[in-house]
Formats: C-alpha cells, structure tokens, sequence
C-alpha cells in the first residue's frame, strides 16, 4: 500500500467489515441473550463492529486529512502556491465553449477546499446560461444540465497514467450530494505532462474515457465528456493539477493558463452568493492567467 492512500483500497475495508460483523453482531447478541457462552477471542469482533456502522464519509475524510499531513511533510512550510510555483508547461482549459468556473481560485477565500492540499487549486467547472441556471427542465435529470456529455480535453501534451471507468453516474436531485459509488472521484484520468505535474479529470461520464493508461495524448485531444459520477451534486468537471500520480497524498498546483478569454458570468450571482472574480489576474510568464469563481472562460485569445 505505501503512502498513495487509494480509495479503492480503503473501501475495502468497510465492505469486509459488513461481511463479517453485521452477522456476527446479530449472533453473539443472541448467544448473550441466551446465555450461550462463546469463546474469548471471538470477542475481538466487536471491534470490527464499532467501524462497520462508520459512515462511508469517514474513510473518504481520513484518507484525504492523512493525505495532507503527507503533503505537508513533504513540502513543509513551501507548499506550491502562486507566490513560490511556475507551472512547467503551457495549459489550456480542459474544455471547448464557454464554461463557468463555480469552484476554485488562487487564495484561501476562493480555494475549492483549502484544507485538503491535493485540491487546494482545483476547479469545478459548468455551463450556464444568462440566467444563471446550469439547467434546462427538469433538474431531476441527468441530461438536463448543460455540460453533461460534453468533450473533455487534455489541457496540454502528455502520457496517460491511470484512469478509472466503472463507476456509474450519481443520481441528481437539484439540491443534494449523492455519490453513489466507492470512489468519489468517479471515473477519472490522470495525465502525466512534466516531472511533477499532473492533471486530474473527475466524475466523467460512463463509457466515456477514450483514452488508455500508457496512452500519449495532445493538447486539445478528446480524451472524455462530463458526467456526474461520483459524490457530486451535479454534473460538472472537476479539474486539478498536482505534484503526483495519488489524489490524496500529492499538493495542489496553482494553474496558470495560457491563451485563455474570461469575463465575469452575467447574472453568477443569482446561482451563487459567495463572492466572485471579476476578471482574469495575470501571472508570472508571457500571456498566462489565472481563473476563479464567477468567471466564463474559454480558450482562445486573450489575457487580463
């Protein structure tokens, strides 16, 4: 197992657990209450039990607090951030047409989760319409959402490192999270474009993935299409770029982008109450830009 905490592997765990201590939960309650003595050692099971009843959401936080702790370990007191980190490589965004950034940002108050290191500078991304709604009818519906089927591209050049395809999409209520699968990445890629960057592409849609791991790609290459699999709460594409293969025990890169257009998403507010970014901020090297909250962006000409 090492220090690459994977979800698969952790999930395993509480699946053996059901196996094994729900039944004898109900056994060894009936012997006591009938006075039937059982051997000592078969004791122990009950501490199988105290972590069979833990919620799903326990193993998924654990992994992801150890992750961190690793992260921090590592880099210390010199985790990436845009102060201190240039990325290698030219990215463009993981997508063709006009998206809006709903999550993410450089800086605390726009991060997407700032206290777990690997998604510090992660995005989600949705289309929305001038109303503010990422939706057409029925909310219910999976296809109802703009950006659901939509093309995943490779931000840069790059080899195929790992990726996951068996998870179906969540179901969709217009107002929960659900993630009804072990993994709450759902089907993802990982890309491997320099010595310690890596891009991250979750909750694609079943069947989608058109790439294999080991498997060069190109920038602007199709390598999916935006599906709602995983723990979400609706379709989107979750994007990030980090110092590693493992989505737990990696740091979170800042993402400058090249080539880019954005402007402040008309009527964002109404979808969102939390502040916004208003324009794209330039960053160190010719043409590149970071993103954040509020914004539409799309590849091609401009800068801030």
């Amino acid at each position: 197992m090492g220090c690459e905490l994977e979800m698969r592997r952790i999930i395993r765990i509480p699946r053996i657990l059901w196996r094994i201590g729900v039944p004898w939960t109900v056994i060894s309650q009936v012997m006591e209450a009938f006075g039937i003595p059982y051997p000592p050692v078969l004791r122990w099971l009950y501490l199988l039990c105290l972590f069979v009843f833990l919620d799903i959401d326990f193993w998924i936080g654990s992994a992801q607090i150890l992750g961190s702790l690793f992260a921090k370990l590592t880099y210390r007191s010199k985790l990436p951030s845009d102060g201190n980190y240039d990325c290698a490589v030219d990215y463009i965004l993981p997508f063709a047409g006009k998206w809006t950034v709903f999550n993410g940002g450089i800086g605390k108050g726009m991060s997407h989760s700032w206290s777990i290191v690997a998604q510090r500078y992660a995005y989600d991304f949705i289309i929305m319409d001038e109303t503010g709604k990422s939706f057409a009818g029925d909310n219910t519906r999976l296809e109802s959402y703009y950006c659901y089927g939509k093309d995943v591209i490779a931000p840069a050049d790059g080899r195929v490192v790992k990726i996951s395809s068996k998870h179906r999409d969540s179901r969709v209520s217009g107002e929960k999270v659900y993630c009804d699968t072990w993994d709450i990445r759902g089907n993802f890629v990982v890309i491997k474009h320099a010595a310690k960057e890596y891009s991250v592409f979750a909750h694609l849609l079943p069947g989608s993935i058109t790439v294999g791991k080991g498997d060069q790609v190109r920038q602007g290459q199709v390598i999916a299409k935006c599906g709602n699999s995983g723990n979400t709460s609706e379709p989107h594409l979750h994007y990030q770029l980090q110092s590693g293969k493992s989505f737990f025990t990696s740091a979170g890169l800042p993402i400058s982008f090249v080539g880019i257009q954005g402007e402040e998403k008309t009527n964002y507010g109404m979808a969102d109450p939390r502040s916004a970014q208003k324009k794209l901020m330039e960053a160190s090297g010719d043409g590149r830009v970071y993103i954040g909250r509020g914004l539409e962006v799309e590849n091609g000409k401009g800068g801030p």
